[in-house]
């Protein structure tokens, strides 16, 4: 019975404490309310720039692995052409030895291949090809419009952005409606002047090249090709799209005099 009494007493003793104590900050609000909301202020702006930290360090971290994967892969591709410069040149015995009569077609050096059937090649090698020269064009792919989307990055894009669209659609959108707008864009704007005889192009030949002198770091489209590319406008799925480019860094969208432009900054 005496403990019960005690407890009792001794919960009312930490009631009584807290009162006084609540009585004590309340009558000094006036002087602390502003320290306090201030510290508020400045611990939610805390916890956000540690978050923006941390997706910067791991957006760079990203960035430096693609860099990587990509100047490998450029090594193994000049590796692969010095070999094969290797085996077509006078230094291979082939090249010195007679040939032999013989119903197996001979092999053509490395320019001659590319000239006559070539899958895919770089921007500054296109524009110093006969390509460029010719006023009939080629559909040609470029190395400088690569881009992977894989499962795990198409998952780091907010659900509230993807909806219930699929990595496939998303591909084939960047494939088959972005890239290929940039391809065929730079395929017209690096060809030789005398090689554009047709006057629309002509002029969208102008207009591309006098455009470019506002990024001329960059590759980009504008909103109006792509609608004339699609010969439609863009939807409220497409937007969708762009945006989750956009995420993905593949596209940065920038507005300029009423016009909307998406470069190409993608790095693997």
């Amino acid at each position: 019975m005496d403990q019960t009494l005690d407890a009792i007493l001794q919960k009312q003793l930490d009631t009584i404490q807290r009162i006084e104590l609540f009585l004590d900050i309340y009558k000094c609000k006036e002087f602390v309310a502003a320290d306090l909301n201030k510290l508020k202020e400045d611990s939610s702006e805390a916890a956000e720039k540690l978050s923006r930290t941390r997706e910067y360090i791991e957006t760079d971290r990203k960035d430096v692995c693609s860099q990587f994967i990509k100047i490998m892969q450029k090594m193994r591709r000049n590796e692969l052409l010095m070999l094969h410069l290797w085996e077509v040149g006078p230094h291979s015995e082939a090249a010195n030895a007679k040939p032999a009569q013989s119903d197996t077609p001979k092999s053509m050096p490395l320019k001659e291949l590319q000239n006559d059937n070539p899958s895919k090649m770089h921007l500054t090698d296109y524009s110093k090809s006969p390509f460029a020269t010719r006023s009939k064009s080629k559909d040609i792919h470029f190395y400088d419009f690569d881009a992977e989307i894989t499962e795990e990055e198409f998952e780091t894009i907010p659900k509230y952005l993807r909806g219930r669209m699929q990595l496939s659609e998303l591909i084939q959108f960047l494939e088959k409606d972005v890239i290929k707008c940039f391809e065929e864009k730079y395929t017209l704007m690096y060809k030789h002047r005398k090689a554009v005889s047709n006057q629309h192009d002509l002029t969208a030949w102008k207009d591309y090249n006098s455009m470019q002198a506002k990024f001329p770091d960059h590759k980009f489209i504008t909103q109006d090709d792509l609608l004339h590319k699609s010969g439609k406008a863009l939807d409220k799925k497409s937007y969708a799209k762009l945006q989750m480019l956009r995420y993905l860094h593949i596209l940065q969208e920038v507005r300029s005099e009423g016009t909307v432009y998406f470069l190409w900054i993608y790095s693997r």
